[in-house]
């Protein structure tokens, strides 16, 4: 889990190149997507709360630990699946926190 960061969305579906990585990272993202929007600029401009809670399906082309790595459909298939298997454990954490009444 990461509190903190800057997000760089793209534009989907798709994944993204090794020089959108490269560009996005030079740009001072930490993470990038295309699912983080538009939805938490406009909760800005409603003054709405908001919270994302994502699972980062891959690392991203030159991104990860192994910068050759090619991502396989399975990689990502397989990283959601390990990510969505913790999702019930941290939701009812994250709910008993929250103010009741």
């Amino acid at each position: 889990m990461v509190d903190g960061g800057c997000y760089g969305a793209t534009q989907g579906p798709r994944l993204e190149t090794r020089a959108e990585i490269a560009r996005m990272h030079r740009d001072g993202c930490d993470l990038v997507g295309m699912t983080g929007m538009p939805e938490a600029g406009l909760a800005r401009e409603m003054e709405l709360d908001y919270a994302c809670l994502a699972i980062v399906a891959n690392w991203a082309a030159g991104a990860g630990p192994q910068v050759d790595e090619v991502i396989t459909l399975q990689d990502v298939l397989d990283n959601v699946a390990v990510a969505s298997a913790h999702l019930p454990i941290l939701l009812d954490a994250l709910l008993e926190r929250l103010p009741r009444g």
